[in-house]
């Protein structure tokens, strides 16, 4: 018995440990990751294991999680992305969405949707449904009561000014689409 605990230390002392970034607090998908929301780990591994290191740290706080990140994960620049910034020429607004106006598996800044109108006097003076902005960037999410969110988009800053004027007729849904 002794000799097998002897073997272990020996291999634990012999395995080189390497720093790896991890997440420290639960950090959710489409939230801003902070310095406070990462710690230095070490591992003990024989094989490469994909990492960054607290010297990447600044590669990663201030980016936004692609997806939810549990206390412990190793990070990777795979699982952050740059937050949506307004550029010149463009306009971001929100709209008050009730459950259905929006993907039920929801969504985060980062994501591309379309704005679609759906009410029923554009669709009938139109034809159809019309897409009031193509490829739009989630830029934030907020939780409103009862299931409701608050959803604020980046785009164009005429197709912002298109889509404000048709919230008015309470008839928008984001579609999801892909990047």
């Amino acid at each position: 018995m002794l000799f097998a605990l002897g073997a272990v230390l020996w291999h634990l002392n012999a395995t080189t440990k390497v720093p790896a970034l991890a997440v420290y607090t639960e950090v959710r998908r489409g939230e801003v990751i902070e310095s406070s929301d990462l710690r230095v780990i070490y591992l003990a591994s024989d094989d490469t294991v994909a990492r960054l290191t607290a010297a990447d740290s600044t590669s990663v706080v201030g980016r936004v999680a692609l997806v939810d990140l549990a206390p412990g994960t190793i990070v990777t620049s795979a699982l952050v992305a740059d937050a949506a910034a307004l550029g010149e020429g463009e306009g971001v607004v929100g709209l008050a969405l009730e459950p259905g106006q929006y993907p039920s598996l929801g969504l985060a800044p980062g994501d591309r949707v379309n704005v679609v109108a759906t009410a029923e006097g554009v669709a009938a003076a139109e034809g159809g449904p019309e897409v009031v902005a193509h490829g739009a960037t989630v830029f934030e999410v907020e939780d409103l009561a009862s299931s409701r969110k608050l959803v604020s988009i980046l785009t164009a800053e005429a197709d912002a000014e298109a889509v404000a004027a048709a919230a008015s007729s309470g008839g928008l849904r984001l579609v999801l689409v892909a990047p």
